[in-house]
Order: C-alpha cells, then structure tokens, then sequence
C-alpha cells in the first residue's frame, strides 16, 4: 500500500528557472501514450499535463516551492550558467534519453531515462561544484533522470496490485535531444513558460 500526497499547486503561478533539454513533439506524444495507459490502470483521477508541458527537469536553478528573492537571485547567476551551459554543450554531439521504465512514488508518477553520453551528469555536477546555491540551501544532487507523468489530485492509499500494474507498462521510448535550454516558469508544471537561453548540441 502507497500513500499518495495530493498536488497543492497544480495549475498555479509559480516562478522556477530550470535546465531542460528540448523534447521533440514526436517524444511527447510518445509519452502522451503512456499518461493514457496510467490512466486506465489507475482508480482515481489524476492530474495530467498537456503534451506541450511534458519536461526533463536537468537541474532545477531555482526551485518553485522555495521562498526567496528569486529574480534577485537568478539575475546573480544567470551569465555563470550561461556560460557554464555554453561551454559544456560545446562540440558536443546531439544525445538521446532512453526512456525505459516507470516508476510510483508518493507525489508523482515518471518515467525514468538514462543518457549514455554522461552529458546530464556532467552538467548536474558541474552546477552544483560552480553555481551558489540559493542562500540557506544546499546544492540539488539527483540520482535520477525522469519526467512526471502524472500527479495525484487527491491523497489516497493505493494498493501495491495497482502500482505494480502501471510499473509493469512497457516502456521503450528513444529520445532525441539537439539542444539544451534554460526555462522561466510561472505556471505549474511548466504549462507557461519562457525560454532564456539555448545551447544546441552538435
């Protein structure tokens, strides 16, 4: 049995900077494939993005539920990750995510990706050693590369029959990434945003 927390902020404002690469209509439809398939297997309702939200968080610059001079901030490290992006993605070829499972937690349902090329590991490290962190917090270290699939509109306890039921879908979805981005957001889950900075990978 799985206690599920409910999404409080689904469909609101927000401000988040984030490090993502650029998804291919043709992925996000494949991934919109598989939000129907949880769907079916899943016995309440759920909250799903769009097909133009669906997203890899890389690195979350600046994190939607934290509390601080965010703007402040981002203007502070903004030309450190830009270039710190710029200099990574130089000569270096277009990678492809490889997404070959998923996986239910307690606040959300994603498929989970590997890169091959280590670029994404790179990057993670690289900005958690050289970007300050915002002040009082600590550097994001991720053990995962994943997209949320779906998250939970109401708290309920779920049965491990029907978790093992949506992490038993088959999953073999081929990604192709040709560049990365740097992404303002202000309503959640990336269902507007702007694009700040682009890296083409090549």
């Amino acid at each position: 049995m799985l206690q599920t927390i409910a999404d409080d902020i689904w469909g609101g404002p927000c401000l988040a900077y984030h490090v993502q690469p650029d998804l291919s209509p043709e992925t996000r439809a494949s991934l919109g494939e598989l939000q129907k398939l949880i769907a079916e297997r899943w016995p309440v309702p759920l909250h799903f993005a769009p097909p133009e939200a669906l997203h890899v968080t890389l690195y979350a610059l600046v994190q939607v539920k934290e509390r601080f001079d965010k703007e402040g901030y981002w203007n502070r490290i903004a030309e450190p990750c830009r270039a710190l992006l710029k200099d990574l993605c130089a000569g270096h070829g277009p990678l492809e995510l490889r997404f070959a499972k998923l996986k239910v937690t307690d606040t959300a349902i994603i498929a989970v990706a590997t890169d091959e090329t280590g670029l994404i590991a790179r990057l993670r490290a690289k900005i958690a050693d050289l970007i300050p962190p915002p002040p009082g917090l600590q550097p994001l270290r991720y053990n995962l590369i994943h997209t949320t699939l779906a998250r939970y509109r109401t708290s309920d306890a779920v049965p491990d029959s029907v978790i093992g039921a949506v992490e038993a879908i088959p999953v073999a979805i081929t990604a192709p990434v040709e560049r990365l981005k740097i992404i303002r957001e202000t309503l959640f889950p990336c269902q507007e945003f702007d694009e700040i900075f682009s890296f083409r990978l090549r």
